[in-house]
């Protein structure tokens, strides 16, 4: 555990990190490591979750869109930044494609296998940096009250926990844009933090003097635009990492999580397709309830309604019946022609609750691009 990042950091760096989180209190240090020391051995029968995807059930580029997190350039000390745009959060998209537990696998993934490497990278660019550590920016713009349920303080904790075998790899945290509800949930979010890690966070409700932290942080130029910055967005991030076996990425993407209505009835999503355009459109979900999905193409006057059938009553429903696992189906796997187009959602039953579907629509400029199609 003290050498986790052995690759990267030097044996007087680690054995400090540990001491420095309890004042070099030896004592103290040994507690903290008898406290973390069965998650750690839990995580490590799983070889700390290299495959990720087949753990989560889902391609990890998805999975993000419903957890904006991303690592994106450095400090200008010289520090990873890692951003977390928290009012996109949802958890109702997080378990509609794969499993709340997921997520404590996937912040083992990260910190085991992706931090070392991005440590390393910043070592490259700047051979001063050798303290192993990141700073975190979280945006709360659009949170509301109910993303930060149950669910969400669950998952805090047991993303404090894991951080817990990692200790002091936070520099500093910076929490912007935070809704004046936000001071009630920080008193309680507060109490399961390791308190060394609570001083490190500060939390700034002004959106000037949120700009005014940041621009001391970092360049603006490398700085997200969805964080008031020059640099590519968390979306940009992720589309451009989306891409696998060299295929190119995606020029944008539409998500949306449908829900669809109880006891039936239409649930719709607009969309629009530029004449250069063609688009890959899959929906995921856990229900062990069908759906029928139709798309149409508008056209003639807005106010006439009038819609021409590209995909009629398509059934995606899983072969199992298994709903404890995500399953997906494309709905569409070239779609062209530029206009504006409506896809519908019907639960094949009427039920007492919403089902829930995440659409995912690949864009692609300039034709199709993706390898296993050509």
């Amino acid at each position: 555990m003290v050498f986790a990042f052995s690759e990267v950091e030097e044996e007087a760096y680690s054995i400090c990190r540990f001491l420095r989180a309890r004042d070099f209190d030896v004592k103290k240090t040994f507690e903290m490591l008898d406290g973390t020391l069965e998650i750690w051995k839990e995580a490590s029968k799983h070889n700390f979750y290299p495959d990720l995807e087949n753990e989560m059930g889902c391609p990890t580029s998805v999975f993000l869109t419903q957890y904006p997190n991303v690592y994106q350039g450095n400090s200008t000390l010289g520090f990873p930044m890692n951003y977390f745009h928290a009012g996109k959060f949802s958890a109702d998209g997080v378990n509609t494609l794969t499993t709340m537990d997921a997520l404590e696998k996937y912040i083992w993934k990260t910190l085991k296998y992706d931090l070392p490497e991005i440590f390393k990278n910043a070592t490259e660019m700047n051979p001063d940096f050798v303290r192993c550590e990141i700073i975190t920016v979280a945006n709360l713009e659009g949170l509301t009250r109910a993303q930060l349920g149950s669910e969400s303080i669950d998952i805090l904790k047991k993303a404090s926990s894991v951080g817990d075998c990692f200790p002091e790899i936070l520099h500093k945290a910076v929490v912007i844009n935070a809704p004046s509800f936000f001071a009630v949930s920080w008193r309680l979010i507060r109490n399961f933090l390791d308190p060394g890690t609570a001083k490190k966070i500060e939390i700034i409700s002004n959106k000037k003097k949120g700009q005014k932290r940041l621009a001391e942080i970092i360049d603006e130029n490398l700085l997200p635009s969805d964080f008031d910055g020059k640099g590519p967005s968390i979306e940009d991030n992720l589309r451009q990492n989306s891409a696998k076996n060299g295929d190119k990425p995606p020029s944008r993407r539409i998500v949306e999580l449908m829900r669809l209505k109880k006891g039936g009835g239409v649930t719709s999503l607009e969309f629009n397709v530029k004449s250069h355009e063609n688009v890959r459109i899959r929906v995921y979900t856990k229900t062990a309830l069908g759906a029928h999905f139709s798309i149409y193409k508008c056209t003639g006057d807005p106010k006439s309604h009038a819609k021409t059938p590209v995909l009629e009553n398509m059934n995606v429903k899983r072969p199992d019946g298994d709903a404890s696992t995500q399953f997906s189906a494309c709905l569409i796997d070239d779609l062209k022609g530029a206009g504006e187009y409506v896809l519908e959602g019907m639960s094949e039953k009427k039920t007492k609750a919403e089902e829930s579907f995440l659409v995912v629509g690949e864009v692609y400029s300039g034709g199709v691009a993706w390898k296993e199609d050509v």
